[in-house]
């Protein structure tokens, strides 16, 4: 295990100090006019991250070391820019090569500058900045260009994909007359094979009540979610006109499920999105996402302010929004339904600089107490994204849900039962089925190590040896990736299965039936705001909170069957145990952590006693 563990941090370190990576306009999206909107985002090396009492040692003493003084109190984004920036001169060299090629800057963060114009002059300022001296580009990790309006997912660039699953149902006003009530509450609605969780039965089954019954709903707590382009009015969008409609949207959700006003505010940390012929599927896409992102964080911390970032496009501005957040100290938690497969920054030619630039936004937020959560994927351990690409589908984990300053959300099929004594619940990983392709994602990081939380709950390595041909170069070993000593996902997991799923409402109408994991996300981030609202110090990170608990006695409610009464005065046991399913390459073994549904659910209230029963 040593071994790996040291290979991977090589790899990291390689990557830290390669030489810059550059993108220019069209490796990013081919044949791009030169006069198309386009942003310029330059990432840079933090400093002192790996010295004695530098930002890993920090991180440690905040989240794995309780004796220490730094347990659980955290920096703010002042004092993070002070002690891990680079040196000034760096930013200065950076925004000089931006604005003298004719760009505006909009943001200047301790790890990233993003500037705006268009794509002739970000390639002017990329072709400045590839000239810099060496004290310039050894701080420089990657230099990018972002093509608003026009970005699609055919160059080498990034660009990420939401992970939800959305079939329309045939027929809406009928289902909605087949609910199942309890306790007075509206559960759920049983329609042909299909079972359609409502808000407040989402609340009920994870045992949120006894929570709100102590007026602990998340007040005075602000979610963050970063999605590209928002909620689109659709009619606008199709006439090329941006109009974001999420407040209306979430109004309309609250009032058709019995919930309270929410609290939203939009911002726009990269400008706004410009809808074209080349992205409008994609703003559609993102729009269903965003609903539900927004929908359903509010129905698990109905309390809670939700802040919405929306990126312009669905390339590297996902990364300057949650940046946007965490340097602005806007929320205490961020969650984020979308992703990439790792090894696409591994294939040849590999870019892993990018991993270890984005990594550096989340170290930041845990730093500064903000726990991000992210979504593992619908596409199980075998990637399907690979066939775009024309490359072999092979097993991999999605980023940024495998970073290890991530909170790794995955899914399941979550099922009840009413009985004559009481309430069946089962919830087991979220599986294959041939309509879905493979289900929750999980596996091991090509990239990251295993993280001290999975160290202490001593996961489990279900397969030594996964066949990854494309990482042969890297690693050195002939087309085979061994997973020891590297990091675990997900770490925990909520309902995603779509024939389980939800209704949104979009655009001014009630939809379904919804799915995925970009559902799993924010389910927990609204269940642990909701916590967070009764705690007398700052979760931040979830993850290492979640090994915590996990490692320590009755962490689970042991019955599937229980009384009525126990869902509205509190289940004890942190967690509901998966009982079941696999993903492709990993199988769930029951009440233990698997790479299929992590640690297993969160009981809400039996979380938060275990919480407060030391204090």
């Amino acid at each position: 295990m040593a071994k790996k563990i040291l290979l991977v941090t090589i790899l990291l370190a390689v990557a830290a100090a390669a030489q810059p990576l550059f993108f220019n306009c069209s490796s990013a999206v081919p044949g791009v006019p030169s006069n198309s909107p386009a942003h310029l985002i330059v990432w840079l090396r933090l400093a002192n991250t790996t010295t004695p009492n530098g930002l890993q040692y920090l991180l440690y003493q905040q989240y794995y070391n309780a004796s220490s003084p730094l347990f659980h109190k955290f920096i703010t984004p002042q004092q993070f820019a002070q002690w891990y920036s680079p040196p000034p001169y760096v930013f200065d060299y950076v925004k000089q090569a931006a604005t003298s090629a004719g760009l505006d800057l909009i943001g200047v963060y301790p790890m990233v500058v993003a500037a705006q114009g268009n794509a002739s002059a970000v390639d002017k300022a990329l072709s400045v900045l590839q000239q810099a001296s060496a004290d310039i580009a050894e701080w420089i990790i990657a230099g990018e260009c972002v093509p608003i309006g026009y970005f699609i997912p055919n160059g080498r660039a990034p660009a990420y994909r939401p992970t939800y699953d959305y079939t329309p149902l045939d027929n809406l006003t009928a289902a909605l007359n087949n609910a199942t009530y309890v306790g007075g509450l509206p559960l759920q609605i049983r329609y042909k094979n299909f079972e359609i969780w409502l808000p407040k039965g989402l609340q009920f089954i994870y045992d949120e009540l006894p929570l709100f019954s102590l007026g602990l709903n998340g007040r005075g707590v602000a979610i963050g979610i970063v999605d590209a382009f928002g909620d689109v009015n659709f009619t606008k969008a199709r006439q090329y006109q941006y109009e974001d409609v999420s407040a209306y949207d979430l109004a309309l959700f609250s009032a058709r499920f019995g919930l309270p006003p929410a609290q939203l505010q939009v911002v726009y940390p990269a400008g706004m999105p410009a809808i074209t012929p080349y992205n409008l599927g994609d703003a559609l896409g993102w729009s269903f996402e965003t609903a539900l992102d927004i929908e359903y964080a509010h129905a698990m911390a109905p309390g809670a302010k939700i802040v919405l970032a929306v990126a312009p496009d669905a390339g590297d501005d996902l990364f300057v929004a949650v940046e946007y957040l965490v340097s602005n100290t806007m929320v205490d938690f961020i969650s984020l339904s979308w992703g990439t497969p790792e090894d696409f920054y591994l294939a040849p030619p590999p870019a892993p600089q990018l991993l270890y630039a984005y990594d550096e936004v989340f170290m930041q937020a845990a730093a500064q107490g903000i726990g991000v959560f992210a979504s593992s994927g619908d596409w199980g351990a075998f990637n399907i994204f690979w066939q775009y690409y024309g490359l072999p589908i092979e097993p991999s984990v999605m980023y940024p849900a495998s970073d290890p300053w991530v909170t790794a959300v995955g899914g399941t099929s979550l099922h009840a039962y009413v009985s004559d004594d009481g309430i069946v619940r089962v919830e087991h990983a979220w599986n294959w089925n041939a309509h879905y392709m493979w289900g929750t994602g999980g596996g091991y990081s090509f990239v990251f190590e295993e993280t001290p939380g999975q160290m202490m709950a001593r996961i489990a390595y279900q397969r030594p040896v996964v066949y990854e041909p494309a990482l042969s170069a890297l690693y050195g070993y002939k087309y085979f990736f061994y997973p020891a000593g590297h990091r675990g996902v997900p770490d925990i997991s909520a309902d995603a299965d779509p024939y389980t799923g939800v209704l949104i409402m979009i655009n001014g109408r009630l939809l379904g039936l919804i799915g995925g994991t970009s559902l799993a996300s924010p389910l927990v981030a609204g269940m642990t705001a909701s916590i967070q609202s009764g705690l007398p110090y700052k979760i931040g990170l979830l993850a290492p909170t979640l090994y915590w608990v996990y490692s320590q006695d009755d962490a689970y409610v042991r019955d599937t069957e229980l009384p009525l009464n126990a869902f509205l005065e509190g289940l004890h046991g942190a967690f509901f145990p998966t009982l079941g399913g696999q993903n492709g390459l990993y199988t769930v073994v029951k009440g233990a952590w698997s790479p299929v549904t992590g640690v297993g659910q969160l009981n809400v209230y039996g979380f938060y006693e275990a919480l407060t029963s030391n204090d």
